[in-house]
């Protein structure tokens, strides 16, 4: 009886690991230009989903009965994301990239579509970092567009507004940009001002 509830406890330590391993790599591909809002908000914690996926596994090696070959394996799995995973909890604070939202405006005339500025800073200096970002679509179905990455410290933004429902103008330090959006939204030229 014993070995049967740890049969149990291991397979579903392991389907409840692979479910969020599936859960992560869908946050990760929406976190990219184009990708739904909402899956990349839900679904992008990559120490969240990695620490919860290490304790399944771990669980999972500690209630396997099965061959030595198996249970070695899976334990150089767990010691492997173990150890990869520590450097990574502890530079979690100072390498976060939590943006806060400083603007949002919906297009003119189109209400389905919105400008949306983030502002962050670069892991260890107080340097500003804005992502302009275009919301396209509604509810479930939101797309966001990234449409331009400023340095602050090195550009800024001097302005960026709407010059129509599917134009952008933003003007850095860098010069003058006037972006096009296509029917879906996506950018036709995104402005990248790192430096």
């Amino acid at each position: 009886m014993r070995s049967r509830w740890d049969r149990w406890v291991m397979w579903g330590a392991l389907g409840g690991a692979g479910v969020l391993t599936v859960a992560a790599v869908t946050g990760w591909v929406n976190r990219r230009s184009g990708g739904f809002l909402v899956l990349a908000q839900w679904l992008h914690r990559p120490l969240l989903f990695g620490t919860l996926v290490l304790v399944l596994l771990f669980v999972a090696l500690v209630s396997s009965r099965g061959p030595v070959w198996a249970r070695s394996a899976l334990g150089v799995v767990v010691v492997t994301l173990a150890v990869g995973a520590v450097p990574l909890w502890f530079l979690s604070g100072v390498f976060s990239d939590h943006h806060r939202t400083t603007r949002s405006e919906a297009a003119p005339g189109r209400p389905d579509r919105e400008l949306v500025v983030e502002r962050g800073t670069a892991g260890f200096g107080p340097d500003p970092l804005y992502w302009v970002y275009v919301d396209e679509g509604s509810g479930l179905t939101t797309r966001r567009w990234q449409v331009a990455y400023v340095n602050g410290d090195a550009n800024g933004i001097k302005e960026l507004v709407w010059t129509g429902p599917d134009q952008l103008r933003l003007v850095t330090e860098d010069g003058t940009h006037l972006i096009h959006l296509a029917e879906d939204g996506r950018p036709d030229h995104p402005v990248n001002d790192r430096y």
